[in-house]
């Protein structure tokens, strides 16, 4: 179904989500962020309204891994459901169901802040390969750093249905701060090719986060 990376950028205090999905409009539903609070992937059967509620729930002073437990506890399937969350103190969270599609399963890397996440994917290569894209990318722009881990996902199977939609959301301090905190946020709502096209998109904007 889909496979994500959320990161913390500590020395900018940025926040960041990448993902891909065999589904359309992934970048709708799935990613969601909030500057010098945290970031969140919700997804596999997704509940939309985890995004907001952990976040909600980290301004209130809970850490990203208390939040994820505690959101779920609102949820009435959270067997479906696979959530992954960092904060802005680097904290992480993620749940993976136990009726999520297989493969699933999650990778966490406290050293260099992020972690990834994936169902109905070609197995553990896939968030293996995205990891080591990303900590190898170490000293590149944060956004291309998501967007490389994104793609090696792809070249390694990523949605086992195939990738169909594509996105990127970082947050983080703006001119227009604190009012909107939108880095970046672009997305593929439908292509043959969409980390590729996203790809495309973020070099035409001529972005250096």
């Amino acid at each position: 179904m889909t496979y994500s990376i959320l990161a913390l950028e500590p020395k900018r205090r940025i926040l960041g989500v990448a993902v891909a999905s065999g589904a359309i409009a992934v970048g709708s539903r799935v990613p969601w962020a909030k500057a010098f609070t945290g970031a969140v992937a919700t997804q596999a059967y997704t509940n939309p309204s985890l995004g907001p509620i952990i976040l909600k729930l980290i301004e209130l002073g809970y850490r990203a891994s208390k939040a994820v437990k505690y959101a779920l506890t609102l949820d009435p399937k959270p067997e479906l459901r696979q959530v992954a969350a960092i904060d802005i103190h680097g904290d992480m969270g993620v749940h993976t169901g136990t009726n999520t599609p297989q493969w699933s399963g999650e990778l966490i890397d406290r050293d260099n802040l992020c972690l990834c996440i994936g169902n109905l994917i070609c197995g553990s290569k896939v968030l293996e390969e995205m990891h080591k894209a990303y900590v190898e990318a170490e000293g590149k722009d944060f956004a291309e750093r998501l967007l490389l881990a994104l793609s090696m996902g792809h070249r390694v199977g990523g949605d086992k249905r195939g990738d169909r939609s594509a996105a990127i959301l970082i947050v983080g301090t703006t001119e227009y701060s604190p009012y909107y905190d939108k880095i970046l946020d672009l997305r593929v709502d439908y292509s043959l090719n969409p980390v590729e096209d996203l790809i495309k998109l973020y070099k035409k904007l001529k972005y250096s986060i």
